[in-house]
């Protein structure tokens, strides 16, 4: 039932934009606020990993202020809120290793060599700038754009942005692996 909770809050929270712009142009931010609220609290009690409670918190709060203030500005500031999250969990990963990007690495890779634990060290660092960066257009979105920009952003091309990030550090990393390999 666990993997049932957490593909749930997976798939809300990607179509989040969608229900939000959907809701927003139809008057109806309270529901999506509930949602946004029972989401978070799901995850609390999927017993998940504890790296994702900033996410889970930032989920709780701007669903909760949105019902409380009645200010639906909240539920579009919730993207915002995920990439400050992100960058927190993968920024302090760097302070407490091994990095993010290394954790994934060794679920393919258990034995990565330091020159593999360098790269992932510094990829974690390009990740951490891309959420910056990903928070800061997501922000602009929000105060200074309508809301079609705001839903195509936040509900796709930071998506695909991501993926493309994902995608070029994947290449990177297999080059750099033939590269070292090359050297021995």
């Amino acid at each position: 039932m666990n993997a049932v909770f957490k593909g749930i809050v997976v798939v809300g929270l990607i179509l989040y934009p969608f229900f939000v712009g959907y809701a927003l142009a139809h008057g109806q931010y309270i529901w999506v606020s509930a949602v946004l609220i029972g989401l978070g609290v799901l995850r609390l009690f999927s017993k998940g990993n504890a790296l994702l409670w900033p996410l889970t918190g930032f989920a709780i709060l701007c669903g909760g202020l949105s019902l409380i203030l009645k200010d639906h500005a909240w539920l579009k500031l919730y993207p915002v809120f995920m990439s400050i999250g992100a960058f927190i969990i993968f920024a302090g990963t760097l302070i407490k290793p091994p990095s993010m990007i290394e954790r994934f690495a060794r679920l393919a890779e258990p034995d990565l060599p330091p020159e593999g634990v360098a790269w992932t060290r510094q990829v974690t660092k390009v990740w951490c700038g891309f959420f910056c960066m990903n928070a800061a257009i997501a922000l602009i979105t929000v105060f200074f754009t309508p809301m079609k920009i705001w839903v195509l952003y936040n509900g796709f091309l930071s998506y695909v942005l991501m993926g493309l990030l994902m995608l070029g550090e994947f290449v990177l990393r297999k080059r750099q692996q033939r590269l070292h390999q090359m050297q021995e």
